[in-house]
């Protein structure tokens, strides 16, 4: 616990140095689950703080969290999300299921890796009562 209290002071320490310049808008575009293809757009009201939206062609996001990244060479975010279903979303999940949960994404060089894990919270009769995410995208 005493390491994990140093960890986290010092991450919050160098935070600002690292996160997304205050007022900056981020786009992208990924294959991702459920979604299968998604674009996204970011914002940093304050440093390290993130709200983001990402529409695709099975459902749609809207994600809260801490991200930021070095000189747009590497980068993380750690967020919080909400996935609602629609249309035809991959890995035989119904449409119009709503699905909370949270989501790790990392950048290298503009290109960006993510994974999440959500439940179930709305909809008629899921085919599954937790669902994991992954994708893959770039930023521009």
């Amino acid at each position: 616990m005493r390491l994990f209290c140093i960890i986290l002071v010092i991450v919050l320490a160098t935070v600002p140095s690292i996160a997304g310049k205050q007022g900056t808008v981020a786009m992208g575009a990924k294959l991702t689950t459920p979604q299968i293809v998604s674009v996204s757009a970011s914002f940093y009201p304050y440093h390290a703080w993130l709200v983001q939206v990402e529409p695709g062609l099975g459902g749609g996001k809207l994600n809260v969290g801490l991200g930021g990244n070095y000189r747009y060479t590497i980068g993380a975010a750690i967020k919080m999300s909400l996935l609602q279903t629609w249309l035809l979303p991959m890995g035989g999940l119904e449409k119009n299921q709503t699905y909370v949960g949270g989501e790790f994404e990392w950048m290298f060089k503009g290109v960006n890796f993510s994974i999440g894990l959500y439940g179930h919270i709305a909809g008629t009769n899921p085919r599954r009562d937790m669902i994991f995410s992954a994708g893959i995208g770039i930023g521009f």
